[in-house]
């Protein structure tokens, strides 16, 4: 290849052809998913100003803190406007992520979704979306075409097919290769391991269906870091384990360590050393210092679930949720029971009726005081909970039935609001069915 692939972090690497050099994902050092997750290598300051130094583009797949991190736009927003650096975002509806860019001063272009965008004559940009908030970047230089999946769920026949109707086969896939969520609870292993699984299937269809030369499996080299969730990291998956899965099919499967680097003229890859690399780093997991939550006082968790309820209540027809409530025949906008584990209470709240009280019934969930007040303080607060796996479920269908109420935010997040006009949106309301299925049907009973 004339185009090279060159590996930095996680999620993040730089394809570089001629005059462009587009890095991806930026996501370097500190945690992610609120004290969730952290990186199983980090790079050094000194390391992030020299790749900022050859950097001409800077695509975001997505706004999950491990692929849009905030800490490194803030910490160098200089250099990114000194070296007049374009970041290149989905075309979405809430602006929420090109606002806070340009509020930072930094020059931003939003990629209007299936459309082709030349940086160049010869280097060529379409992004894709993909679910709710993802979204996948083909990109097509001097005619060697490099997909871009990250954290896009494309794994069944179809969806593949829809998506290279548009990509067609490319020479380098770049996809995720390890689950990256709550998967059912310290008890539910099974879970856990089906999940690993599953992600070597996914990649086995995405091989077989966009016939790429080359596999580079990414985005997964992250552990679960906090004392609460860690148990999650007992069944993820290992670059050694998408060899050995791999290792028959027809593309050539390139682990990459950081700084390794596929194509150009200074190509330098070694599936050894990075397998050699990063097993080093799996290993030292157990050494490493896990994060944890603090008290919150119950006085503040109120306080902070009032603001919430306001918030859900300026953007959603209160009165028509309570209506759906009563009538619909899918239970949905009900009272969520959490046990908060440092304060030793259990609480029952309710938004549309802005009620929030100590009660002795069963909780769906127990979580640290920390976790909840996360969740009521930020709009994106219950899709980190999923994410960071950061609680457990206390009785059968306690996570799935507390989602048809705190998923809300996730809604309105992605320009979706509870309105008359909603009603109406099957497509909105099959995907978000869907998506609660699959995960009803994985939960062992309890």
């Amino acid at each position: 290849m004339n185009t090279s692939i060159e590996f930095i972090n996680h999620a993040c690497v730089i394809i570089k052809s001629d005059e462009v050099s587009l890095l991806s994902d930026p996501w370097f050092e500190g945690d992610a998913f609120h004290k969730g997750w952290n990186l199983l290598h980090e790079t050094s300051e000194l390391e992030i100003e020299k790749i900022l130094s050859k950097i001409t583009h800077i695509w975001i797949s997505h706004e999950h803190p491990d692929h849009f991190s905030i800490l490194f736009f803030k910490k160098f927003k200089l250099r990114i406007i000194d070296q007049s650096i374009k970041i290149l975002f989905q075309e979405t509806k809430d602006k929420r992520v090109i606002n806070f860019l340009k509020n930072q001063g930094i020059d931003c272009e939003e990629l209007t979704l299936n459309k082709k965008i030349y940086l160049t004559k010869t280097f060529s940009l379409t992004c894709i979306k993909d679910g709710f908030y993802d979204s996948a970047l083909l990109i097509n230089s001097n005619n060697e075409k490099i997909l871009n999946l990250n954290d896009c769920e494309i794994n069944s026949q179809s969806r593949i097919d829809e998506v290279n109707s548009i990509t067609e086969n490319v020479d380098v896939l770049l996809t995720q290769f390890s689950f990256a969520a709550w998967k059912g609870g310290k008890n539910n292993k099974k879970w856990r391991s089906e999940a690993a699984k599953e992600k070597i299937e996914t990649m086995k269809k995405q091989i077989e269906g966009f016939k790429p030369k080359y596999i580079i499996p990414f985005a997964s080299f992250i552990y679960f870091s906090n004392i609460e969730n860690n148990y999650l990291n007992d069944a993820i998956n290992k670059p050694q384990v998408v060899i050995d899965e791999l290792k028959n099919l027809d593309s050539q499967i390139v682990v990459m360590k950081p700084n390794d680097i596929l194509g150009g003229e200074n190509q330098k890859i070694s599936n050894s050393e990075a397998l050699n690399f990063w097993e080093t780093k799996y290993n030292s997991i157990n050494n490493k210092k896990l994060n944890y939550f603090e008290k919150i006082p119950y006085d503040e968790i109120f306080a902070n679930f009032q603001i919430y309820s306001q918030r859900i209540e300026k953007k959603n027809n209160f009165w028509l949720m309570r209506i759906i409530r009563i009538i619909s025949p899918i239970s949905v906008f009900k009272p969520v029971i959490v046990e908060i584990l440092d304060l030793n209470i259990n609480v029952e709240f309710d938004y549309l009726n802005k009620k929030f009280f100590q009660t002795d019934r069963k909780p769906q969930l127990s979580m640290k005081s920390e976790s909840l007040n996360f969740l009521f303080k930020n709009n994106f607060g219950f899709d980190t909970l999923t994410v960071n796996g950061c609680f457990e479920e206390k009785k059968k269908d306690g996570f799935v039935s507390s989602t048809k109420t705190l998923a809300i935010e996730n809604l309105n997040n992605l320009g979706i609001y509870i309105s008359f006009k909603t009603l109406f949106n099957f497509e909105i309301i099959k995907l978000f069915l869907s998506r609660l299925y699959r995960v009803s049907k994985k939960l062992n009973p309890l």
